[in-house]
């Protein structure tokens, strides 16, 4: 009697434990592939990342890592930008090279010689070659014939001019800078010197553009497949 009671508990026990397995036989751990047991975790940002893996960017302009994403300028629109930038500085260039080389070249000199800068030797080449260097400037940044290369030149000419004036204004000389035409001693009074250098500021900015952005429409740099 006693063996039976002991046999009818083991199957009990048995059945018992048999009812708490799942159905497909296999053991879970209670925590799951998170838990403590040795599993992976991801990270807490991984639901915000798309399943391409690149970042993606929010309607307020920032992206899952909180930092801000500036819009890019569209191509068309900066090579448009481009031309007319082109279009523009060549102009600005090829007046000032055009007033200058139809004057005498007296006139030239003088308000070359004016800024008390050059010592004298170098003065008449500085101011037969200055309206020449500024049309052929022009010419090729009109043509878009290296842009970048040409920004950069014209860029450094007009530090040069911007230097001249603020030298200048430093040492109490009253001239006309002779930027586009003209130049010599004038009268107290009748310098533009502010005007100028913030005049001189504005085309810098414009070649500091085409520095960096010099592809644009209708330029032999396209034909030549540069800035590609």
């Amino acid at each position: 009697m006693a063996e039976a009671k002991a046999d009818s508990a083991g199957r009990g026990t048995k059945a018992s434990r048999g009812a708490s397995r799942p159905a497909s036989g296999r053991k879970t751990p209670a925590s799951g592939r998170g838990g403590p047991g040795g599993g992976k975790t991801r990270p807490a940002n991984a639901a915000a990342r798309p399943a391409n893996g690149k970042v993606t960017t929010a309607d307020d302009g920032t992206d899952a890592a909180g930092r801000v994403r500036l819009p890019s300028l569209p191509e068309r629109y900066q090579e448009w930008i481009t031309l007319v930038v082109r279009v523009g500085l060549a102009g600005i260039l090829g007046i000032a090279g055009y007033a200058k080389f139809t004057e005498p070249a007296a006139l030239q000199k003088t308000a070359v010689a004016a800024y008390r800068i050059l010592p004298q030797g170098m003065v008449t080449p500085v101011a037969l070659g200055l309206p020449v260097l500024e049309m052929v400037l022009a010419a090729m940044i009109l043509l878009g014939f290296a842009t970048r290369v040409m920004a950069i030149c014209v860029g450094l000419l007009f530090l040069v001019f911007i230097a001249g004036i603020i030298s200048v204004a430093a040492r109490g000389l009253s001239i006309d800078c002779g930027c586009f035409g003209g130049g010599g001693t004038v009268a107290k009074g009748q310098t533009h010197y502010l005007r100028e250098v913030f005049r001189d500021l504005g085309f810098l900015a414009l070649a500091a553009w085409l520095m960096l952005y010099p592809r644009g429409k209708f330029a032999l740099d396209r034909a030549l497949g540069m800035y590609a």
